[in-house]
């Protein structure tokens, strides 16, 4: 099971493919007009976005922005076996929106995820984007996903997806700053290659609650992007003037605090000074000081402040997801509020 394309709904779609290409480095790779509806798709040899915004008011773009801001409306997956995965979709009494047509190359069929989020389903060998050899692809794929649910859809969510994608709770996390709070559940998929976290609220004044009420309801909340190498990547993206979320000094003081115990900690001086020019967060584990997990967060991309991506760099195999870091990204997200 992998990641086909991740769909947005948006307001103006030519903006934002021109915002994720100029920006953020991915490729122009086609547009098709359908009717009442404008489609982009965006990417490269490792990922696809499609952004589709309304022509008319008959669009069903035009209809999700009724009650929705821009963001993520459908995540779709290739599988394997689509009879199967259809076979259990029954069983759970999950309702199937739409099949594939009969002269359509490759069948799929798409169901109503959590909240407003739609799943559509591929019965697909793994994609090929053709991209030139010598193109150096700074995002190298999709590290995880995250979701926000409300009060009290932590368990139900994590067992519907669980029930349906076989994903497995691989870790489990609170968040607690001076504001607000919240609770984590983060999935992975038997293969390995899905992360999906979804988040709920701890407080009713937290952020997440925050996204769900300007999202009115559950919604994907940002998109980790994989990197092999974050600091050019992302030097090269703050050149663009693409904007990030800022760091409190004093974290950083605290972080080389933290790493002067961790005696195999792998980064050099001239790493440190960039990390703080460039406002990443890093994170390890005692016992692996040396496995890294690098990352930074841009500030909103549409017009209501719920949706962002996150850049993100496993060094050395790093598991996880850097709890330290989400804390620091959850204050700063505050401090801009």
């Amino acid at each position: 099971m992998e990641i086909d394309r991740i769909h947005f709904y948006v307001l103006d779609a030519t903006q934002i493919q021109d915002f994720l290409i100029k920006k953020m480095g991915l490729r122009y790779l086609g547009c098709e007009i359908k009717e009442h509806t404008i489609e982009y798709l965006v990417g490269n040899a490792h990922l696809l976005f499609s952004i589709s915004s309304p022509l008319t008011s008959a669009s069903p773009v035009a209809k999700y922005l009724q009650f929705h801001p821009s963001g993520v409306s459908d995540i779709s997956f290739r599988v394997r076996d689509l009879a199967a995965v259809g076979e259990k979709i029954d069983r759970l009494g999950i309702k199937i929106l739409e099949t594939s047509a009969t002269d359509d190359r490759l069948p799929w069929l798409r169901i109503q995820g959590w909240g407003s989020i739609e799943h559509t389903i591929i019965q697909a060998p793994p994609k090929s984007i053709n991209s030139p050899s010598d193109l150096d692809e700074s995002i190298t794929g999709i590290d995880h996903l995250v979701l926000n649910v409300a009060v009290g859809e932590l368990a139900p969510a994590t067992i519907w997806y669980q029930n349906l994608f076989d994903f497995q709770v691989k870790q489990t996390f609170d968040i607690q700053t001076q504001q607000s709070g919240l609770t984590s559940n983060a999935l992975v998929s038997t293969c390995g290659k899905i992360r999906f976290n979804i988040n709920q609220p701890s407080s009713i004044n937290s952020q997440i609650q925050q996204f769900l009420d300007l999202n009115q309801g559950a919604g994907i909340q940002h998109i980790a992007l994989q990197t092999k190498n974050i600091l050019p990547t992302v030097h090269r993206m703050q050149q663009q003037q693409l904007p990030f979320l800022s760091i409190d000094p004093t974290y950083y003081n605290q972080l080389q605090i933290r790493a002067r115990t961790a005696q195999n900690c792998i980064l050099t001086p001239d790493e440190w000074q960039q990390l703080q020019q460039l406002q990443i967060l890093a994170d390890w584990s005692d016992s692996s000081p040396e496995a890294l997990l690098l990352q930074i967060f841009t500030e909103p991309i549409f017009e209501a402040p719920t949706f962002f991506f996150e850049i993100i760099e496993r060094r050395n195999r790093a598991t996880g997801f850097g709890q330290g870091n989400f804390q620091a990204l959850f204050e700063a997200i505050e401090a801009r509020i």
